[in-house]
């Protein structure tokens, strides 16, 4: 869970399938990662689109079976996300979106806090910058290599 001190980078998932698909399996693997820590859950949806073409998103702490996921609704997907899913999908398809706080490295931060330290930076990297760095990186050991 996040604190005064640390958050992790929260970023989301979103899964299509076809109507007769068991997300079951994926589920329980979510609460896995929330039972050691790993992450947080802060928005859990399935979302299809209805005989008329409108999207219906179904907050997961509203569908039967999924205890586990009770207060996981933030509201944090709008209108327009749920759309862009809706219309990304398939006929008679379904989407799980997932928006969620990666706490993994909360048990480094919490001893860095306790030796004094403070968080000063923390933020991604686009993974459009991250191949253009990487492909420099490539281009730079070609040239000190003899051919």
């Amino acid at each position: 869970m996040a604190n005064d001190a640390f958050a992790g980078p929260v970023d989301y998932l979103v899964f299509a399938f076809p109507t007769e698909a068991s997300v079951s399996a994926g589920l329980a693997a979510v609460l896995r990662r929330v039972d050691e820590g790993i992450i947080e859950v802060l928005d859990l949806e399935l979302i299809r689109v209805d005989d008329t073409g409108a999207p219906v998103r179904q907050p997961a702490d509203q569908l039967p079976g999924l205890d586990g996921f009770a207060g996981a609704y933030s509201g944090i997907l709008d209108a327009e996300d749920v759309q862009r899913v809706a219309d990304a999908l398939e006929p008679g398809a379904f989407a799980v979106a997932l928006v969620y706080e990666d706490r993994s490295l909360a048990p480094a931060a919490d001893s860095w806090i306790k030796a004094g330290g403070t968080e000063l930076f923390a933020g991604g990297v686009d993974i459009i910058d991250l191949a253009d760095a990487l492909d420099a990186t490539d281009a730079l050991d070609l040239e000190g290599t003899d051919r």
